[in-house]
């Protein structure tokens, strides 16, 4: 008999499989003091990976970004038809992923994934533009 914990773990690694290959996977940057230099890794099932590349970890902001192409999907969409109808789908696109990556809910590579799926749904062309510096850092 499984336990729970090996059907969560069955459950995730079938969950996996579905990522699409070019889901960026973003090392999640991490501080611990001392002087020697360190190495931030998670366990998973006997595996090391670098901090937020686990299969579950992935996972994770897999679900996440999904969601998030399906609600810019709408709002992109309703956006065309409506207030935004005088923009081009390209403007309205980067319009909404200059929005995302000021929220900091994702990261750069997150965002441009985010925003070539909400493209590739609405049949939409879409390239990704450099973000502009403001000068500050």
């Amino acid at each position: 008999m499984m336990s729970n914990s090996e059907n969560i773990l069955d459950f995730i690694n079938l969950e996996y499989e579905k990522i699409p290959a070019d889901f960026p996977k973003t090392v999640s940057n991490g501080a611990i003091p001392g002087a020697q230099p360190k190495f931030l890794a998670s366990l998973y099932q006997g595996h090391f990976y670098e901090m937020g590349t686990s299969p579950p970890e992935v996972y994770s902001r897999w679900v996440i970004c999904s969601d998030l192409v399906e609600q810019l999907v709408s709002k992109a969409f309703d956006s065309k038809e409506g207030k935004r109808s005088h923009m081009s789908e390209h403007e309205i696109l980067e319009q909404y992923r200059t929005r995302l990556l000021s929220t900091n809910w994702t990261s750069s590579p997150e965002a441009e994934w985010i925003m070539i799926y909400v493209a590739k749904k609405l049949n939409w062309k879409y390239k990704i533009q450099p973000v502009e510096s403001n000068g500050t850092t």
